[in-house]
């Protein structure tokens, strides 16, 4: 399975346990669902792995480092998820608010407790990649506080932390967006904190699409070292908009016989048209200044 593979069974993978979350179902129903499907991937991956090997080292970084985590983050996300739910209080909203606050004072607790390898994590640093991200690298002299997978040939120092971190990162937010509605009366706020107004993506998705990669393949966000997969799923988030599989999406758009990129194209018009107004007001204004009377 090479890296465009993962990248594709990554966002149909997520596309598939995006469908659940606009569906009342028990959490221990959504957990027998998730959990065998995602450790079913994980599988035929870590035995992929282990038969392939990799071409290089950067290679081999980059698996553990980005894909690996990421598919592990899943994994983990759901058992949390089913436990933030299932032991929830029944009771007063206030019982509910206190619960939710304890638990995010835990995932407060655990970044700090891991503060330097989340900020490795977090600023997108590349330094110790070797120690961190090769089976035989060494974590150095700052300990690793968080057990790694332990299977041998499929786990560096920090692979699993890094999922945790992508993982606990979803759950804080899961969190403030359910103490949000509490603290709102169950409405939805126009703004949350100092973030501005709640914006929503009411445009063709097919449009976006052409963004995502526009930014992937320029490397934009975290010094390119990032996925197009990656990138949906934030825009998805962030947006508030189901987007579906990035690689279908992009068949969609190469396939295209005329003006494949006519999304970004009409954006580039746009903003030639207004540089092109603001020049003609000036030239009229310079124009108005030396008239006579002016």
């Amino acid at each position: 399975m090479k890296k465009d593979k993962y990248e594709m069974a990554l966002a149909e993978l997520r596309s598939e346990l995006a469908q659940l979350d606009g569906e009342t179902i028990a959490p221990l129903e959504r957990l027998k669902h998730t959990l065998p499907l995602i450790s079913g991937i994980i599988r035929d991956i870590k035995t992929e792995v282990l038969n392939d090997g990799f071409p290089s080292a950067e290679a081999e970084i980059h698996f553990f480092k980005y894909v690996k985590p990421a598919f592990y983050a899943l994994q983990i996300y759901e058992a949390e998820l089913y436990n933030l739910t299932a032991n929830a209080p029944v009771g007063t909203n206030d019982m509910l608010r206190a619960y939710y606050e304890q638990e995010l004072l835990y995932i407060f607790r655990f970044f700090r407790i891991n503060a330097f390898h989340y900020q490795y994590f977090r600023t997108g640093a590349r330094e110790l990649d070797k120690q961190y991200f090769t089976r035989d690298g060494q974590p150095g002299d700052i300990p690793v506080l968080e057990l790694a997978d332990p299977f041998p040939g499929f786990s560096t120092a920090l692979d699993y932390l890094f999922a945790k971190f992508i993982a606990y990162d979803r759950l804080q937010n899961e969190l403030i967006d359910r103490l949000t509605i509490l603290y709102a009366g169950h409405r939805q706020p126009e703004k949350t904190g100092n973030q501005g107004p709640i914006l929503r993506w009411t445009g063709e998705t097919i449009n976006l699409v052409e963004i995502a990669y526009g930014i992937w393949l320029t490397g934009q966000l975290n010094d390119g070292n990032v996925t197009i997969t990656d990138i949906i799923h934030w825009l998805e988030i962030k947006l508030q908009v189901k987007i579906g599989v990035a690689f279908r999406r992009w068949t969609e758009i190469s396939n295209r016989t005329h003006h494949p990129t006519k999304f970004t194209d009409r954006m580039r018009e746009a903003l030639q048209q207004r540089i092109s107004d603001e020049l003609d007001v000036r030239s009229r204004k310079r124009k108005a200044r030396r008239m006579p009377g002016h």
